[in-house]
């Protein structure tokens, strides 16, 4: 090796990794200045939010105490450790954290400043400005104080960013010193490798031919120049064949290894025969920690039979499974568990179980479920007396007074939105808490059911001309079913009260019914109909007799997106327009866990300005119910 090609391969060398370290340096640099202003812009937000909650609380909207105001700006300052100024709704300084009372007032006007204006037309202003003073860049930010929707002022904070531009030009330099020093390490160790280079390389060729034909032990000999090439070839059978394979199968170990220790949810995996053979330190430690699970059934480690049949039915080829599991040594705790198969062309089927731990969820639904509870119960008597209150008063204003009389009239309807409101949430947190065994089902007779639900809206249907027909000829005479009749009379009545609010004057409305015999399903079969809402816990299986009730009508129909969410609490389509129809968005949830209830499904099919279709399929007696009489 010459000295002219040493000297070109060292130049390249340190010209390539220059550019390297300069082109990261620039890179770390920007991406390290994008993130920390983003870090400063988010932590401005967040001081001038609470900053205007605060002031909002304590400013006296008709007058604007000078102490008052400096003392609570002072206080601001000292918590948020910054410059924070108080402006009237004009844009002039009433307090600063930083001046004086006496400088306050002989301060200039900041309306014209940009962060200001950007308040008063966006209700958000932040810029970045040069100081001269500090000689240094400071990000201001502005919102304004507005409790109730009455405009105070505006209140203003400074972040100095001096300190990160410091903490940006130390990273370069560091970057810069570092790479500097990489280059000159590089080099050395560089002129140290390719001076090794010149020594024989023929032996090690042979050896490495060796070494590919089976023969791994061979003492390694450095070879002249012309023997490099023949040991590059050598070396690249070698590797491509060992090296790269081993490489791989211990990065995937080691992030297999990595992810499963990690994991806040539980991992077990079965073999063939259902034995475990791998769970992972979350699942170990909700069994115990103590002992080796390995090889020993699920049921004996969870005492599960359920769990133990999911696992066997995906081993014979079923490719879901969705089991509750309450479990736990010390302290109970609550797991949704699905099970799914693990194949393989060259092994048996295994079997791969994901424990959802679900307590905390469950005692907040708990939690809420009591809130909401005591809260419609609490808010429902004072506003009945209101409304009973109205309902007196409203006779006894004068004819002469038309704008006392639509005062209290447009108070009234208020109320009774409200009295619905709570009555809706309270059925729903009855809904909530109420056990299958204490529901009040009852022999009643499925004609009658639909016939006095169609009869609690033919007022509502005569006043907009719609034309509601019970094509009740599909049904058989006589059909009864065990259901809560109030219940199902009242999901029957949120639909079609849904169906006549939402449909134009003049239209159709068409409930039918029809007996079906094969009402049984299974999850994964639902989950292919992107329009099916339902609920996950419940899976039936066996075959049975149930009534299927299509509500269809002529309305302006539900958009596609709106679809898997129509049944949430309180979610509407059209807020405004459900406003002025009176909904409070709990029908639908009504309906949906009165049908589940029963152990049936809705389902729903829509066109866009054509009309909906609510299909509610509710078995003729509640799977759950057959099985305990049998």
């Amino acid at each position: 090796m010459n000295l002219r090609w040493l000297i070109k391969i060292l130049g390249a060398f340190i010209l390539v990794f220059a550019m390297i370290v300069i082109a990261s340096t620039v890179y770390l640099g920007s991406s390290l200045k994008t993130f920390l202003m983003t870090q400063k812009e988010e932590e401005l937000k967040r001081d001038l939010n609470l900053a205007a909650w605060m002031l909002a609380g304590r400013l006296n909207p008709d007058q604007f105490v000078p102490s008052q105001i400096q003392l609570i700006t002072d206080e601001l300052g000292y918590h948020l450790k910054k410059r924070v100024t108080i402006l009237s709704k004009e844009g002039r300084i009433i307090g600063d954290s930083i001046l004086s009372r006496e400088l306050v007032d002989k301060a200039e006007d900041f309306s014209h400043r940009p962060e200001i204006l950007a308040v008063k037309t966006k209700g958000y202003g932040q810029t970045v400005r040069f100081n001269p003073d500090s000689k240094t860049n400071i990000l201001f930010g502005a919102v304004p104080i507005q409790p109730q929707e009455v405009l105070l002022g505006y209140v203003r904070i400074a972040i100095p960013l001096d300190q990160m531009d410091k903490a940006i030009a130390s990273l370069r330099w560091g970057f810069y010193l570092a790479g500097g020093l990489t280059v000159l390490l590089a080099v050395l160790l560089s002129l140290f490798l390719t001076g090794s280079i010149r020594r024989p390389l023929r032996e090690i060729t042979d050896m490495v031919q060796r070494m590919n034909q089976g023969d791994f032990k061979q003492p390694f000999h450095l070879l002249n120049q012309s023997e490099l090439k023949n040991l590059a070839s050598s070396l690249e059978s070698l590797t491509a064949g060992l090296m790269e394979k081993m490489e791989l199968l211990e990065t995937e170990t080691g992030e297999l290894k990595t992810l499963l220790s990690s994991m806040r949810e539980g991992v077990l995996v079965t073999d063939e025969k259902g034995r475990i053979i791998l769970i992972n330190p979350f699942l170990n430690e909700v069994l115990g920690g103590k002992g080796s699970w390995k090889k020993r059934s699920v049921q004996e480690a969870f005492m599960s039979a359920e769990l133990q049949d999911a696992v066997e039915a995906v081993l014979k080829g079923d490719p879901f499974q969705r089991v509750q599991l309450s479990f736990g040594r010390d302290l109970l705790r609550h797991f949704e568990v699905q099970v799914v198969a693990l194949t393989s062309t060259h092994r048996p089927p295994r079997a791969v179980a994901i424990f959802h731990e679900t307590t905390e969820l469950r005692y907040l639904l708990k939690v809420r479920q009591t809130f909401v509870a005591n809260a419609s119960w609490e808010l429902g008597t004072p506003l009945t007396s209101i409304d009973q209150r109205l309902s007196t008063l409203l006779p006894l204003v004068p004819e002469n007074l038309p704008e006392v009389r639509q005062v209290i009239t447009s108070i009234h309807k208020d109320v009774r939105r409200l009295c619905l409101l709570v009555s809706d949430m309270l059925d729903l947190a009855k809904l909530d808490v109420q056990e299958k065994s204490k529901m009040n089902f009852e022999r009643v007779i499925v004609k009658e059911i639909l016939e006095s639900a169609v009869k609690m809206v033919k007022d509502q249907t005569k006043e907009k001309t719609i034309v509601l027909n019970l094509e009740i000829e599909h049904l058989p005479e006589g059909v009864t079913a065990f259901w809560e009749k109030d219940r199902m009379i009242q999901a029957l009545f949120n639909v079609l009260d849904n169906a006549v609010k939402y449909t134009s004057i003049g239209g159709r409305i068409r409930l039918t019914p029809n007996l079906i015999s094969d009402f049984g399903f299974r999850i994964s079969d639902l989950e292919k109909d992107g329009l099916f809402q339902s609920t996950p816990q419940v899976e039936f299986h066996n075959p049975q007799s149930a009534v299927k009730i299509s509500i269809e009508d002529t309305g302006m129909g539900i958009p596609k997106e709106h679809l898997p969410r129509i049944f949430e609490r309180f979610y509407r389509v059209d807020r405004d327009h459900s406003r002025q129809l009176g909904g409070t968005g709990l029908g639908l949830s009504i309906v949906k866990h009165i049908i589940e209830s029963h152990g049936g499904t809705v389902k729903v099919q829509t066109a866009l300005g054509k009309g909906s279709t609510f299909i509610l399929t509710v078995p003729l007696e509640p799977e759950w119910l057959s099985s305990k009489n049998k």
